[in-house]
């Protein structure tokens, strides 16, 4: 499969499961609404892998959509004390079902991935992610959502 498939496939897998299980609905970002490099708050997670290749795939949200995926995965308000934490736990198990979902996809089912564990990215890392021109850029509701995918 090549990059372009690949990156139409991720953005097809993130669709579906940001739907499914966050009940949030997603479509292609305009380029225009991008946010700008120093002045978006997002956090970033990340879940590595290794089987038949390896690879890292990382995603990072606004804030204020980790509470929000948060809300509508545990039934808990957005501004409750704790939804902070709790937006974050979503962010990964949000990944963790990506990540699940987009190797099959592109490998199928006979390779056996080992998956690592979610895990928080450092803020030093989101320009570089911003500006990876492989990156799939995504609006959900109203929020700019990226991944990135490094495959060795």
């Amino acid at each position: 499969m090549n990059d372009v498939d690949k990156k139409t496939t991720l953005a097809g897998v993130i669709g579906r499961v940001f739907e499914d299980a966050a009940f949030v609905f997603t479509d292609v970002l305009d380029e225009s609404d991008k946010p700008a490099a120093g002045e978006w708050d997002a956090e970033g997670v990340e879940l590595t892998f290794s089987g038949h290749c390896t690879g890292t795939l990382r995603m990072w949200a606004g804030r204020g959509f980790a509470c929000y995926a948060a809300a509508n995965m545990l039934g808990i308000d957005e501004e409750a004390e704790g939804a902070r934490e709790k937006g974050m736990d979503a962010l990964k198990e949000l990944l963790n079902i990506v990540v699940g979902n987009y190797l099959p996809e592109v490998y199928g089912d006979k390779p056996v991935f080992e998956l690592g564990l979610p895990r928080k990215l450092p803020p030093e890392r989101l320009e570089q992610d911003m500006n990876d021109p492989a990156g799939v850029w995504l609006e959900a509701e109203g929020n700019a959502v990226v991944f990135t995918v490094d495959e060795g």
